[in-house]
């Protein structure tokens, strides 16, 4: 096990901290860290919260759990006196360069308007609304969050951060998101990958919205 937990610690440290690529998901898995914040900006309280972590690999998870504590928080005193969460994503490896069959593409555009929900279990109760060139993303961990949306083709559009209204990540204000739909589950499901395109990182998120 000590060897184990090394192995994934090592995979950590050069991996993006959005997702892993592993072969024991379905599509993909996440583990949740819950964190409280005091006065000072130091972090405590700091566990694993299984009832949202889908991926239950005892290794990863104490890999995840481990990275966490290395790590640091960008704005800390902006985040004092409060609980949050951070996620760590688990996806399918075949997921790594998959692309939308061409004869799917236009069963995407049931989904350019609507309400919306994620199906992470640490964001279940934000509720995505979709207009034809606005979303608004309100509810659970990340409070309110509003995009200009741009579609750029039947599977993939582009989100302009406008307003966060957590003080934490209003320095995400102007950020460019690009998001494309890899897969239709079904006609009210999709699997996406998005990254932030007007930075850096080029971290890549995978998840899955459903249409409600």
């Amino acid at each position: 096990m000590k060897i184990l937990l090394f192995y994934i610690l090592t995979i950590i440290s050069f991996i993006s901290y959005s997702q892993t690529f592993v072969d024991d998901v379905d599509k993909v898995a996440v583990v949740v860290i819950d964190y409280c914040v005091d006065e000072n900006g130091k972090r405590y309280d700091i566990v694993i919260n299984q009832e949202k972590s889908t991926y239950k690999h005892e290794g990863w998870q104490q890999g995840c759990l481990e990275h966490f504590k290395k790590g640091e928080l960008v704005y800390p005193m902006k985040m004092t006196n409060e609980c949050w969460q951070s996620v760590y994503y688990f996806v399918n490896s075949k997921y790594k360069t998959y692309e939308l069959p061409e004869k799917d593409r236009i069963k995407c555009r049931a989904f350019h308007r609507g309400k919306f929900k994620y199906e992470n279990p640490a964001y279940s109760q934000t509720i995505i609304k979709r207009r034809k060139n606005r979303q608004i993303e309100k509810g659970g961990i990340s409070g309110t969050q509003k995009y200009k949306i741009k579609w750029t083709d039947d599977h993939k559009y582009q989100l302009k951060t406008i307003k966060m209204s957590l003080d934490k990540d209003k320095h995400k204000e102007g950020n460019l998101i690009e998001v494309e739909i890899i897969e239709v589950l079904n006609d009210k499901t999709y699997l996406y990958k998005a990254y932030i395109s007007n930075n850096n990182s080029r971290d890549v998120v995978f998840g899955l919205i459903t249409k409600i």
